[in-house]
């Protein structure tokens, strides 16, 4: 979900390094625990599209005409589009990205707008994604737009930008696909520390063996490449392009599922509050 690393860039196109949200998950049930773990696991997904998608750009010399950020975001939708057969999964994780790029809009304060940031704004993002979601299926994510207050005839037009997306996308990668799959690319799991839980959830769901999996079936890549999961001292992801290497940190799974926890229940817990006030009345 973050943008590229290059040690011959000024500083590092970071996608998402938010700060720990400090959200208790003791007062949650395991079902509601389970919920806020599937919202973290859903944007780990996502993410490693999008990384894929910086990775792809860079290791195969492909052009980009807009914000590469913006090219790889709608790379992470297709593809879990293409590559999500369970129709009840593919809802779910996608409006959990979806809600995640709005959850952590709200965080947002004026200091942290930065109209030059190769990123979209968190809540632009949220949108462009919607967009795509309802324009790939109305029928399915139509009730997600209207949440979104999205009007029937930006709806309607959003068939175009997913349509013209996967075009995109299709045309440029043609030329790479692969007539065999390629050597393995090696899935690293580095040590976890507090973020076992997170490491263990990633390896069950085989999460990044999917990624590797997808990148050397499909494509006829140059060189090697490696996916790494790891403790980063920061809540981020990122393709490196000169280890031609993916990493996703432990720590962006803890934020996520804090900032699920954080909002997907907040009415269970006013809900709560409201009932403890009438009790105490």
């Amino acid at each position: 979900m973050t943008a590229f690393r290059s040690a011959a860039l000024a500083a590092a196109l970071a996608l998402f390094a938010m700060p720990a949200l400090a959200a208790d998950d003791s007062k949650l049930t395991d079902e509601q625990k389970a919920e806020a773990m599937d919202f973290a696991m859903h944007d780990a997904i996502f993410t490693l599209y999008h990384e894929s998608g910086h990775l792809l750009v860079h290791e195969l010399g492909l052009p980009v005409l807009g914000k590469e950020e913006d090219a790889a975001d709608a790379l992470g939708v297709i593809e879990i589009f293409k590559t999500t057969s369970d129709p009840d999964e593919l809802f779910n994780t996608m409006n959990d990205v979806a809600d995640g790029w709005y959850y952590s809009s709200l965080n947002m304060t004026d200091e942290d707008i930065d109209t030059y940031d190769d990123h979209s704004l968190d809540i632009q993002r949220a949108n462009a994604m919607v967009c795509m979601m309802v324009g790939a299926n109305p029928d399915e994510f139509g009730e997600t737009a209207d949440a979104y207050e999205m009007d029937p005839d930006q709806q309607d037009a959003c068939a175009d930008t997913y349509q013209q997306a996967v075009d995109s996308w299709d045309k440029e990668l043609a030329a790479h696909m692969a007539k065999a799959p390629g050597p393995d690319i090696p899935v690293t799991y580095e040590a976890a520390g507090k973020y076992q839980r997170f490491a263990d959830e990633l390896k069950s769901r085989k999460i990044l063996e999917g990624i590797s999996s997808l990148l050397s079936t499909n494509f006829a890549l140059p060189r090697p490449l490696k996916i790494v999961a790891k403790q980063c001292n920061e809540a981020n992801a990122f393709y490196d392009e000169e280890t031609h290497s993916i990493t996703y940190c432990y720590e962006l799974a803890d934020d996520e599922y804090n900032l699920g926890a954080k909002n997907l229940f907040a009415e269970d817990d006013s809900s709560d509050a409201s009932a403890d006030d009438e009790s105490a009345d």
